[in-house]
């Protein structure tokens, strides 16, 4: 995995953990919401790597 997809799993991993954590549903809600927008953001990377024509 390239490194700045790596960054962003991580960040996902790290709400993810906030949101169980969590005691109130707004903040749970929020969390999981951020740990979803960065998965989506590692994959978008992902992607886009993948459709660099190799150097």
């Amino acid at each position: 995995m390239p490194q700045q997809a790596k960054i962003l799993q991580e960040k996902a991993e790290m709400f993810e953990r906030r949101a169980e954590s969590a005691t109130d549903p707004i903040s749970r809600q929020h969390y999981k919401e951020m740990a979803a927008h960065y998965r989506s953001l590692a994959a978008e990377h992902l992607e886009v790597r993948r459709d660099e024509p190799a150097h």
